[in-house]
């Protein structure tokens, strides 16, 4: 793991944003571990943390800065976008001349009917041949993202820069399809920060904090549900 995968790691479990367990997921599948982002910016001081990682992932990791629009799907992606856009700004102001000045937006879970025409759908600058990066917690079936990125084309000529997540949890969909594999086919690149089998991998009986998170009973029971649900790897 790079420094900033660690840093967000230890964020997530002092955070609570990360559990081991057993949880009912949407999709119907009881899952050994649960990610909820939302806990992890639930403070001034955790939101900072989390922008952090997420703009480490874009100037330092694999996504890169040629994009011109950051949107956030409603729900949890909405706070993160505007963070991410701000650390960018921010941190990029201070490094190099001019900065990273991008603009971020969202969409609405319900089309409002009133207000402004424009943003009945889509709140936001988002303008044709935008390079567009989407930006949300985690990774499971893609269906949710390809679905997203339908309503933002429907709406301008856009191209997409990719997807941009906390966590990747490396499944497969209902079909035994992969899910990356999806995604790209419709142009959706993914950039996890973290992938699970890393998150796993990393913590099996290493103490954190003086709490050991993952033993050799919750690493069994990672295995028996990834046989099941994960990619091949």
């Amino acid at each position: 793991m790079k420094r900033h995968q660690k840093d967000f790691l230890l964020h997530l479990l002092e955070s609570g944003a990360i559990k081991f367990g057993e949880f009912r997921l949407k999709s119907g599948r009881v899952s050994p571990y649960f990610v909820n982002i939302a806990v992890a910016i639930n403070t001034g001081r955790r939101a900072s943390e989390t922008a952090d990682a997420y703009v480490a992932e874009i100037i330092d990791g694999a996504v890169g800065t040629d994009f011109d629009y950051i949107h956030g799907p409603a729900y949890k992606g909405v706070p993160l976008s505007v963070m991410i856009a701000e650390k960018l700004w921010s941190r990029s102001r201070v490094q190099e001349s001019g900065g990273i000045d991008l603009r971020w937006g969202y969409d609405r879970k319900e089309e409002k009917r009133y207000g402004d025409p424009p943003e009945t759908r889509i709140v936001g600058d988002l303008r044709d041949g935008d390079s567009v990066l989407i930006v949300d917690d985690v990774i499971v079936t893609g269906k949710t993202k390809i679905d997203n990125w339908a309503k933002l084309i429907d709406y301008r000529n856009l191209s997409p820069k990719g997807i941009l997540v906390a966590v990747d949890r490396q499944e497969v969909d209902e079909g035994g399809n992969d899910t990356i594999e999806m995604l790209t086919k419709v142009g959706l690149t993914v950039y996890p920060i973290l992938k699970i089998t890393e998150i796993f991998d990393y913590l099996l009986n290493r103490s954190v904090g003086g709490v050991v998170y993952v033993d050799d009973k919750i690493q069994a029971a990672f295995y028996e549900y990834f046989d099941r649900y994960g990619v091949t790897l």
